[in-house]
């Protein structure tokens, strides 16, 4: 995946400095959170410069940009129906 195809999924560029990291360089990796608490995180380029998007909770690694637009839409549709069940519930 390429960057532009994150940013236009809405994963949030985040830059980390130095003086933050104290690695010597500055550095930034993308991240999308999803479903409450879980993140999807890309900062790791291959050898073709795609990116891969890391579950880093459960230890999986998405390459398909199809397989995370199809989680990402799920997770979406799960956050839509709690939504709506609280102001349904709100609403009496």
């Amino acid at each position: 995946m390429t960057e532009q195809e994150l940013m236009d999924l809405d994963f949030e560029k985040v830059m980390v400095y130095d003086e933050e990291s104290d690695n010597g360089y500055d550095y930034y990796y993308f991240r999308k959170q999803i479903g409450g608490s879980l993140y999807l995180a890309a900062d790791n380029l291959n050898k073709e410069k795609q990116l891969r998007v890391n579950i880093d909770d459960l230890g999986l690694v998405i390459r398909d940009i199809n397989l995370l637009k199809e989680l990402i839409n799920v997770f979406s549709k799960i956050e839509d129906e709690r939504r709506e069940a609280s102001l349904s519930k709100e609403n009496g």
